[in-house]
């Protein structure tokens, strides 16, 4: 209906009445008008409570009795209105005899955000702790919304212990958010008590919650205010590096900011560089970064784990019947072991716009890459592939060892367990990031060897104008790494939104020029 209205309006409205202002007539929801007016109030410091609430329920849209005290202290918050906010949160408390559970988390929520730059008033900090009481004397059970909100005004004002157990209680139910352990972790630190903190960091490392900025700053600011010593406070930022390594983390540009400036107070030499993908070389200190190879006992612990849980163990027999399955394993036992795996429709798919005939001309070309190295190949693909150019199709069969799926199988599974039971020297040729495989492996240290196998061994094609470009794994590991002079440590660049600015291909690696580069000045006497 929406375009019947746009298209007449081109006929049948004045000359001065745009069809853009007909489309956002039409697009105006009726709680927008609440949602301008309560924005447009809070701008010019409105402060006569009572009036404000009517007439926000005077206007239409969602807002309403039960949730209006909410909205507006979400919306003062969320607009950094912080004075505004306290003084509406006064006004609640003094008139409300029952503040609805919404309104305590909203103002929890503030206090939360106001404790972030100065210490809290007396009675702000006795409404967290009566909050705290009066919510677990009604409930058993806190939700989600209320336990997050409860937890952060309890570390606003250094409850650690409350809020210990606000997440022990949240965790029984659900995964805390990545907020809430780290707000929690960098109150620990902050009240100095690190072997708590550093418990916390493994459980929240286990729940796949990697560390935000807060808990970063509060550990280095631990380090810098317990010791005096220099190469002692450097010797234990070296703990925060590590776990940056051990995780394969990826630091915010915050965290990559306080870490310039920490060691750069300690007499370092602190900076972004860029470190060239080819070879790993840091453009600054001129070190490369290595590529740290998993170890035998870590790829047999990969390869024993692979087949049972991204096969067996996912929903593949949803996708493929256990005959296809058995007849694939036991494909492989006969076959392998392999140097290239490709994952043939994925590699055809590069010129997803042409023809079969070029798809298989280019598929073709791959092959003819790995031959011409003497590699042994297993190509698999679908059984619609099989439709394909005869001739070229037989070609490729006559070159590589070959298995086509059922259409409607998944093939990605089958293509990364040949590759991983083929054994520890065996590449694969794909585009594809493969994020969801490494989702199906539950366990954290079989996430990250799984990331760093794929960094080690996986070609990806790519079509520039009628060239194909193979692109060979990465010559290093773009982990966090320590060298014998310093670290280097990949950060996480704010996005460029510059018009016109060509939009980079995601290919699961940390940007390249985003890494800071920490190492000693070098004193010439």
């Amino acid at each position: 209906m929406h375009r019947n209205i746009l298209f007449l309006s081109r006929y049948l409205l004045p000359n001065n009445v745009s069809v853009c202002t007909v489309r956002r007539f039409l697009n105006k929801s009726p709680g927008n008008e609440q949602m301008e007016y309560l924005k447009s109030a809070i701008n010019t410091n409105f402060q006569d409570w009572p009036v404000l609430k009517d007439n926000i329920l005077s206007k239409d849209g969602s807002v309403n009795e039960n949730n209006v005290d909410a909205v507006i202290l979400k919306t003062m918050v969320r607009n950094q209105k912080l004075d505004s906010a306290s003084s509406f949160a006064n006004y609640l408390k003094s008139s409300a005899s029952v503040l609805s559970i919404g309104a305590t988390n909203s103002i929890l929520g503030l206090y939360y955000e106001k404790g972030k730059n100065k210490s809290l008033s007396p009675s702000e900090k006795q409404f967290i702790l009566n909050t705290f009481i009066d919510l677990y004397n009604k409930y058993k059970v806190l939700d989600y919304s209320t336990s997050e909100s409860l937890l952060h005004a309890l570390c606003a004002i250094d409850e650690w212990e409350k809020a210990l157990k606000v997440l022990d209680d949240l965790k029984l139910s659900c995964t805390p958010s990545h907020s809430a352990y780290s707000t929690l972790i960098g109150t620990l630190f902050k009240n100095n008590k690190v072997k708590e903190a550093l418990d916390m960091i493994n459980r929240s490392v286990s729940d796949l919650r990697p560390l935000q900025d807060y808990a970063y700053k509060e550990w280095m600011n631990y380090y810098l205010r317990k010791y005096k010593n220099k190469g002692t406070i450097i010797k234990h930022l070296d703990t925060i590096c590590s776990h940056i390594t051990k995780n394969c983390a990826v630091i915010s540009m915050a965290t990559a900011d306080e870490m310039i400036k920490t060691y750069s107070l300690l007499g370092w030499n602190a900076e972004f560089v860029e470190v060239i993908k080819q070879s790993g070389q840091c453009m600054s200190c001129n070190k490369t970064l290595k590529c740290l190879k998993l170890s035998i006992e870590e790829f047999e612990l990969l390869q024993k784990n692979i087949k049972d849980k991204l096969i067996i163990g996912s929903d593949m027999f949803l996708k493929t019947s256990p005959k296809e399955l058995n007849e694939f394993l036991h494909f492989v036992d006969e076959t392998a072991p392999y140097d290239i795996v490709l994952d043939a429709l994925n590699i055809a798919y590069a010129v997803s716009k042409r023809s079969n005939m070029e798809k298989v001309q280019f598929l073709k070309t791959v092959v003819d890459y790995f031959n011409g190295k003497n590699k042994k190949i297993l190509l698999l693909g679908r059984k619609h592939m099989l439709k394909w150019h005869r001739k070229t199709l037989e070609y490729l069969m006559c070159r590589t060892c070959s298995f086509f799926t059922e259409d409607m199988s998944q093939d990605d599974p089958f293509f990364i367990t040949a590759a991983i039971m083929s054994g520890p020297h065996t590449d694969i040729v794909s585009k594809d990031l493969l994020r969801g495989h490494r989702f199906l492996l539950k366990d954290q240290t079989l996430k990250l060897l799984f990331q760093k196998w794929q960094w080690q061994h996986q070609w990806k094609v790519f079509l520039a104008g009628r060239r194909p470009i193979i692109q060979p794994p990465l010559q290093f590991t773009p982990c966090a790494q320590k060298n014998q002079d310093g670290w280097h440590l990949p950060y996480e660049k704010e996005e460029k939104t510059a018009f016109g600015e060509k939009p980079q291909v995601n290919d699961g690696v940390p940007s390249y020029d985003g890494w800071l580069c920490l190492r000693p000045k070098i004193v010439i006497k």
